[in-house]
């Protein structure tokens, strides 16, 4: 390692030592640094200077503004914990309606099962006594036939009540050939050897009427005869005309 060399001072003319090189480079290093930090400094505290001007102008905005600002904002908070009241009014409201309502639909499902049992109960009731009235009905029929067996049934009587009177009408047209086939035949019957008439074994005999034949005839007659007919004692007297007047005006 080499030694520095020492430092000899240059003694000038007038016997003041003179500066070395390196001590003026180096000063002259420093002086430069120096003006750029100062220029440096100016930049940067002109900058300064602006922002200080807006923070002074934010500042004083925000004292201006901040009444009002703090006015909004306690205004919105009110109408939020309004509106969050309403809405818990509302949940409570909702929840009874809805209690209601669940309420109510039982009770329709209720009255709606106690409604099916009554109509099954009434549909049970009507056919119980149905069956009761059509066992009756039956025994009652029973009785009826017991009773009478010649008679025929209500129910074939009813379904040929509008038939018998063709009949009839047709039975009261055919009597009197009946009758009179019935002369004939008693009138052709062998004589005994006293002179007596003996009707023959293998003759019809003429069977009573019966209880049907017997209302015909009666219709028949009925029919023949009419409502509206005149009597014969009032026609046969003189000057009836037959309406109820009488011509020589003694009526």
């Amino acid at each position: 390692m080499g030694s520095n060399p020492p430092f000899i001072l240059e003694i000038g003319p007038d016997g003041i030592p003179k500066e070395a090189s390196v001590i003026s480079y180096t000063e002259q290093i420093i002086e430069a640094e120096q003006l750029q930090l100062k220029k440096y400094i100016e930049e940067n505290y002109s900058k300064i200077r602006d922002v200080e001007r807006e923070l002074a102008s934010l500042g004083l905005e925000m004292k201006l503004t901040s009444g009002p600002k703090k006015a909004a904002l306690e205004h919105m908070r009110t109408k939020i914990e309004a509106s969050t009241e309403k809405i818990r009014v509302a949940k409570l409201k909702e929840e009874q309606a809805h209690k209601a309502w669940e309420s109510a639909s039982k009770a329709v499902r209720d009255e709606e099962q106690i409604k099916q049992k009554l109509c099954e109960d009434l549909s049970k009731l009507v056919e119980e006594s149905n069956n009761s009235q059509l066992s009756r009905l039956e025994e009652l029929k029973r009785r009826l036939e017991a009773m009478n067996p010649n008679r025929q049934s209500s129910s074939l009587h009813s379904a040929g009540r509008s038939s018998s009177l063709d009949s009839a009408i047709q039975d009261g047209s055919s009597l009197p050939s009946t009758r009179e086939s019935n002369e004939g035949s008693a009138v052709n019957v062998p004589y005994q050897n006293n002179g007596q008439k003996v009707p023959a074994a293998n003759e019809h005999k003429p069977h009573p009427p019966s209880e049907g034949e017997q209302r015909n005839k009666k219709k028949v007659n009925l029919r023949g005869k009419g409502i509206g007919a005149v009597s014969k004692t009032r026609s046969s007297t003189p000057d009836w005309t037959g309406s109820g007047f009488d011509v020589d005006g003694r009526n």
